[in-house]
């Protein structure tokens, strides 16, 4: 009786002991959040190269696995090779094809994108000196048919400042900072080269991921079944099953819905007419990879580039994105996704919010799934716990509408 005693002691004061030391530690971390993003960020710098090869590997593992699984049930039946030899085989030409279709996937971009890019800025800049010539004469006649002479001083006045202004700016602002913004040029350049040599690098250890994985997999699981018990094992597999199939419905359900997307807006930018279709549709499908806000963001630098060539068609292009939006969030993004997110339309825009300004443009990408996973396990340590207290565990029984002088079942 004592030693339980003791024990029951013993084990209350290590939950206090551990429930002081974490909050500890999370004030600290409050305090030093800077740093220690400033930590986890150049980490996860170092960790880069890994990360692409792991993010690329997880989307090309379903064309890897059929390749390789049909093409060595091929063998078997059509040759006498080794089975051994012909598992070997598969794999090397699901290896083949996978990334064949990741170049296939990159060129299409680049030869899609670039040459619409480049195009689009010999555009602008041989229109904006016409549209500059456009502004001023309408200023000019607009201000010639004015008798009112006080307004016309003071457009003119207006115009003259704004002169001055801009030759003020680009003289004490612009000029002396050209070391500066050589400098930032040359650091973009050394980004985007080391991006590239870590996409490359990713692109290798792809490989060794998509032909290594059930041996990573099992390596993972000798370490869960060396240091947990049977049931804590079985909770951890069940939690990194559902991850797995959360994201992957998430992902191929946004790739699918973007695609969509992107060939939407680009035959109804053809129908009406508008300008740099591609390039726009292009941006948008991307973008739209983004829930929630996703079409919005990409209309931004798009619509401004529709605008230079004609204020007109800028509009209807904006009426267009917004109506495509509509139907994304209300028809066909329910019908691609279903229940593959799991949380409401309002926790879909608060972790989009919330990690995109944690994490940037990543958080944005990934928060949806993240926050879809915590919210699906905090809801089952909720509801277990009222089950276990006799209470029941549907929202709706904790509802009521006595704002509005209405009994809850009336509306049931």
């Amino acid at each position: 009786m004592k030693e339980r005693l003791e024990n029951r002691y013993f084990k209350t004061g290590l939950m206090l002991f551990t429930a002081g030391a974490g909050i500890i530690l999370f004030y600290l971390l409050m305090q030093h959040f800077s740093l220690v993003k400033d930590a986890v960020s150049g980490f996860v710098g170092i960790l880069m190269p890994f990360i692409y090869g792991g993010v690329i590997a997880y989307l090309l593992s379903p064309i890897f696995n059929a390749v390789t699984r049909n093409s060595y049930h091929l063998l078997i039946r059509k040759t006498k090779i080794p089975r051994k030899r012909s598992f070997f085989y598969s794999k090397v030409l699901g290896t083949i094809v996978s990334m064949l279709v990741f170049a296939g996937v990159l060129a299409a971009f680049a030869g899609l994108l670039i040459p619409q890019m480049v195009s689009s800025v010999i555009d602008l800049i041989s229109i904006m000196p016409e549209r500059l010539k456009a502004l001023s004469e309408i200023v000019s006649n607009l201000t010639g048919n004015m008798n009112n002479s006080e307004v016309t001083d003071l457009v003119s006045g207006s115009m003259e400042n704004a002169n001055t202004y801009i030759m003020d700016f680009i003289r004490t602002h612009i000029m002396p900072g050209v070391d500066s913004y050589l400098e930032m040029i040359s650091q973009g350049i050394m980004v985007t080269l080391r991006t590239l040599l870590d996409l490359l690098i990713g692109i290798i250890a792809a490989v060794y991921f998509l032909n290594n994985k059930e041996k990573f997999k099992a390596e993972a699981t000798k370490v869960v079944r060396a240091f947990f018990r049977r049931n804590q094992s079985k909770e951890i597999y069940d939690f990194c099953t559902f991850v797995d199939v959360t994201f992957s419905r998430f992902i191929a359900g946004k790739i699918i819905d973007s695609i969509i997307i992107g060939f939407i807006c680009y035959a109804a930018m053809l129908i009406l007419h508008l300008p740099y279709a591609a390039l726009c549709s292009t941006i948008i499908g991307v973008t739209n990879v983004i829930p929630f806000f996703g079409p919005f963001i990409g209309a931004i630098p798009t619509s401004i580039i529709i605008f230079i060539q004609s204020p007109v068609q800028a509009g209807i292009f904006i009426i267009l994105i917004f109506v495509i939006q509509q139907f994304d969030g209300n028809i066909l993004g329910p019908k691609i996704l279903g229940d593959a997110i799991g949380i409401a339309s309002f926790w879909v825009m608060f972790s989009i919010v919330l990690f995109g300004g944690l994490f940037g443009f990543l958080g944005m990408l990934i928060g949806v799934p993240v926050f879809a996973v915590f919210y699906y396990y905090f809801k089952q340590f909720v509801e277990k716990r009222l089950a276990r207290r006799g209470l029941p565990v549907e929202t709706w029984d904790y509802q009521n509408f006595n704002n509005y002088n209405v009994n809850r079942k009336d509306i049931q």
